[in-house]
């Protein structure tokens, strides 16, 4: 008998014998088979299988199946061959049925029926007089040449699955597997990675915008009615200091007060000597100035009016705090109404950065995160900051959730309107990862290809986790050591056209 070399689950095996001498061998009457077709393993036994023709076609064709163990014996026993297609659409599931005819040693000549062209599933079943039964899954198309392994498991009752060469394919993806060579791999650009734990830290670069700090604002509201006189603060994002001179105003009630208070300090001053009326005076005096008090006059006005001995026409109105004029209600000569609001006044130190985060990234935010803002057009560090606040909000349009850094801005260099670079720097962690690219989506869930060895990659469903620096975070469905495509597993995809729970894409 001749020996050679041929493909053992998409490696060559020296020794083995080729599936065309062993037809040769023992075949009366059988169909010619190409030469050098791949054994693979499956349980505990070799299995080779050929069509003829091949393609095939629609109509009557036949799968020679070859099956010998570990040391090269040949089984005895049947093989029982079913190829069949699913139900898509209205179309309703097809299957052709064949036992197989013995024409050697482990040769048997399966023969069957395909009513229409397109890919098919095959399964080949074995049932051995001694040892395990085992059955393979493979893949079939009228347009492509011979038959591509997807998958190979030991058929129930028959012991500890994986025995043999093959690990057993995922229950989720059996039929869903591909086999593809290495040199195949290759030249198709095909990479892998292997699935490990490894620290999940990010740091996300993400826009920003400078806005006032909101609860550093001041309104500036009277409460009597009156008209402007002198403008001071004439223009928006004008700087103002604390203390300093808005405007000055004419009120008829506040000049009534004012008198009404000089009145009560004559009368307090003309009875200091009289001990039965001077507390009385008193009282009403302070009174008087209480009142001028709670309109907001200064203590300094108050003591301006009492040492000029007469009512100020136009009195001096402040700025509560420092910052700059946001709003500007009034102009010169304007008419006030008591509890309106004449200006608004923000500061400048601390100030808010607002940046907008994907909502993919919005999970790796938290309160207290460190932030690092940068002049996206130098590149150059402005201020570091910390996360104040997340919005619990998400723009329905750009689909980003804002977050609040506050930052000190003594020197006023962050002006309100401007952008600003954002860089979060996320914490460190141990956690099991793929990588992104491995990650096919499919709108319902995630997929990727696995290396279970002898060259079959099958898919696999994945529950994902947080995102960072170019890997996902790996919540179910993945083991650490497992190798996973990462290049090219769109291309096994389409090969594979994922036929089970995987299909839906």
């Amino acid at each position: 008998m001749t020996h050679a070399s041929i493909r053992n689950g998409g490696g060559w095996a020296p020794g083995a014998v080729t599936l065309a001498t062993l037809v040769l061998a023992g075949c009366v009457g059988g169909p010619s088979l190409p030469e050098n077709v791949p054994m693979q393993d499956v349980g505990a036994w070799q299995i080779g299988v050929a069509n003829t023709p091949d393609p095939p076609r629609v109509g009557d064709d036949a799968i020679t199946v070859v099956v010998h163990d570990s040391s090269g014996k040949p089984m005895h026993g049947s093989v029982e061959v079913v190829v069949s297609m699913p139900q898509m659409g209205t179309m309703p599931y097809m299957e052709s049925r064949g036992k197989g005819k013995l024409r050697g040693p482990g040769v048997f000549l399966v023969s069957y029926g395909l009513p229409m062209g397109g890919e098919w599933d095959v399964t080949v079943r074995l049932h051995p007089d001694k040892g395990p039964p085992a059955e393979a899954h493979y893949r079939l198309s009228t347009s492509i040449r011979g038959l591509s392994l997807s998958g190979g498991t030991p058929a129930a009752g028959s012991g500890a699955p994986g025995s043999g060469g093959m690990p057993p394919a995922p229950s989720d993806s059996s039929s869903g597997g591909v086999m593809i060579e290495a040199a195949r791999r290759q030249s198709l650009g095909i990479r892998t990675d292997t699935v490990r734990v490894r620290d999940l830290s990010a740091t996300l670069r993400v826009p920003g915008r400078v806005a006032y700090d909101e609860a550093h604002q001041a309104e500036v509201t009277l409460k009597f009615s009156g008209y402007v006189r002198d403008l001071r603060v004439d223009f928006t994002e004008r700087p103002v200091h604390a203390g300093e001179v808005l405007f000055t105003a004419y009120s008829p009630e506040l000049w009534s007060a004012q008198q009404e208070y000089l009145e009560a300090v004559r009368a307090a001053q003309a009875d200091q000597g009289n001990s039965a009326l001077s507390g009385s005076s008193s009282d009403l005096a302070q009174s008087a100035r209480e009142r001028l008090s709670l309109w907001d006059l200064s203590p300094a006005d108050i003591d301006a009016i009492a040492r000029a001995g007469r009512p100020i026409e136009a009195v001096p109105i402040r700025s509560p705090v420092s910052g700059v004029v946001t709003e500007k209600g009034v102009v010169e000569g304007s008419a006030f109404q008591a509890g309106q609001v004449l200006f608004r006044i923000a500061r400048l130190d601390p100030i808010w950065v607002i940046a907008s985060v994907s909502e993919q990234d919005a999970a790796l935010i938290h309160h207290g995160m460190e932030a690092i803002l940068r002049d996206p057009y130098r590149d150059t560090v402005v201020r570091h900051g910390q996360i104040a606040f997340i919005y619990p909000s998400l723009d329905s349009v750009t689909r980003t959730a804002d977050v609040r850094v506050t930052t000190h801005n003594a020197d006023g260099r962050l002006r309100p309107g401007t952008f600003v670079d954002v860089e979060l720097v996320t914490s460190r962690q141990k956690r099991l990862r793929v990588p992104e690219s491995a990650v096919l989506p499919t709108g319902e869930r995630h997929v990727v290809f696995v290396d279970v060895g002898g060259g079959s990659l099958v898919p696999r469903e994945v529950r994902l986790g947080a995102r960072a620096n170019g890997y996902y975070e790996v919540l179910g469905g993945l083991r650490e050591g497992e190798v996973v495509v990462t290049s090219g597993n769109f291309l096994v995809a389409a090969e594979s056209k994922l036929r089970t729970p995987s299909q839906k894409w």
